[in-house]
């Protein structure tokens, strides 16, 4: 995760990048960064929202975590999508500025951190 920090805080300073492609690593970062004063926060003040769900998924998640602790885990499931969704916007940018990545890369990518799915 550090080394993506790392990249995005490259890609928002290169001043080649287009400008779409640096506001989406800012937005990115905002999710990511290990910085506080520039992440997104996931504490402090909080606005009641209503969301419809399927009963038996919100009997799951209740089952699971507990009454007291369903809007953490709701709110952390979100911000992870949101990071998805944004790492998903910044590579359709990526790949329409730069192209797709190679399969030579993604196979060095894959050696790199074998761990990784």
């Amino acid at each position: 995760m550090e080394e993506l920090v790392r990249l995005l805080d490259v890609v928002r300073d290169i001043g080649t990048a287009s400008p779409e492609l640096q506001a989406a690593a800012a937005r990115l970062m905002a999710v990511l960064s290990s910085d506080p004063g520039r992440r997104l926060k996931l504490v402090g003040r909080a606005r009641k929202v209503s969301v419809s769900m399927p009963e038996d998924l919100t009997a799951a998640v209740q089952r699971r975590v507990g009454r007291g602790e369903f809007s953490q885990y709701v709110t952390e499931a979100v911000a992870r999508q949101l990071e998805l969704d944004l790492l998903g916007e910044l590579t359709a940018l990526l790949e329409a500025e730069h192209g797709p990545v190679s399969d030579d890369l993604l196979a060095e990518a894959r050696r790199s951190w074998p761990d990784v799915r």
